[in-house]
Parts: C-alpha cells; structure tokens; sequence
C-alpha cells in the first residue's frame, strides 16, 4: 500500500487567506479582454496600476492628465515572467468591478465620482476625473470609511474620449 509521509509536507510561508487588495476583481473577470503588451524602457508597472498604450505599442506612464488609452494592469513587471518576455497583462474594454487599495488617499470619494489616472504631485495614481477634461476610466461604486480601499466599476470602452 502506497502512503504519503508527513516527512514530504511542505509548510506554506504566505498567508493564502489574506486579500490582495492591489487589485481584487468582484466581478466581470470571466468574461474580461485581457491582452499582453510589451512595456516602455524604464516603465515598471504593478498589479492594479493603469498604463497608457502609446503609438508605439508599448505600456507607458500617465501624463498630468487622463488620456484615453490608459488600461487597468492586471500582471505587472514585478512577475518574474514579466521580467523575461518584458511584457505586461492589461485590461482592455472590459466591463469590470473592482475593489483597490491602489488610489489617491487624499481625495474623498462618494458613490458615483468619476475616476481617472494621472499624476498627482509627481506619482501616477487612480483619482477623481474631471468630465471634459480627462478620459473617464470608472466611478466609484462604494467607499471605505478608513480610506482602506475603494470598490469601483470601469466604463465598457475605457479608450474612448471623455463627453
């Protein structure tokens, strides 16, 4: 008879309970477009960053305002397979709910702000947008009292202009 020793087990150093709240989809992974680009020189992106696809094809950071073309990161250069094929995996006009820690703090949010990524005093962060003035990437959809994290729905077609 075959039997496993325990002498074999090999105990778990990460805690696979604990939420990664860089980027946690509630909702729309099944059905998402997600597409490998290769990533600017210099560019690292993580996990619940956005990047802007530029004329060239590769992944860039924002400028000082929202742009279309700015797709929410779903594998970031921090991925070891990442690192080698120098690529990272984006979300493209996928309709999605998603829950962040990734997002600027200082801002105070409600339920149905519109929300963009730029830079905020030099650092590219998830932020209210203004209508008109930058591309629309979602709005909030709930609010934590703690500023923990912030749940939000991206627009069907991130790539398209702000009205």
């Amino acid at each position: 008879m075959l039997t496993i020793s325990d002498a074999r087990v090999v105990p778990v150093t990460e805690d696979l309970t604990t939420e990664e709240l860089r980027l946690s989809v509630l909702r729309g992974l099944e059905t998402a477009f997600r597409v490998d680009k290769p990533v600017g020189v210099g560019v690292e992106l993580e996990t619940g960053d956005w990047a802007v696809l530029g004329a060239d094809g590769k992944l860039a950071l924002p400028g000082a305002s929202g742009v279309p073309q700015t797709y929410l990161v779903f594998s970031g250069t921090e991925r070891y397979d990442a690192r080698a094929t120098g690529q990272a995996t984006i979300f493209m006009n996928s309709n999605l709910i998603v829950k962040t820690s990734k997002f600027n703090t200082a801002e105070s949010y409600e339920v149905g702000d519109t929300l963009t990524y730029k830079l905020v005093t030099g650092v590219p962060k998830l932020t209210k947008g203004v209508i008109g003035v930058d591309a629309i990437l979602g709005f909030v959809v709930e609010t934590h009292p703690d500023d923990a994290y912030l749940v939000f729905e991206t627009t069907k077609n991130i790539s398209v202009a702000p009205a």
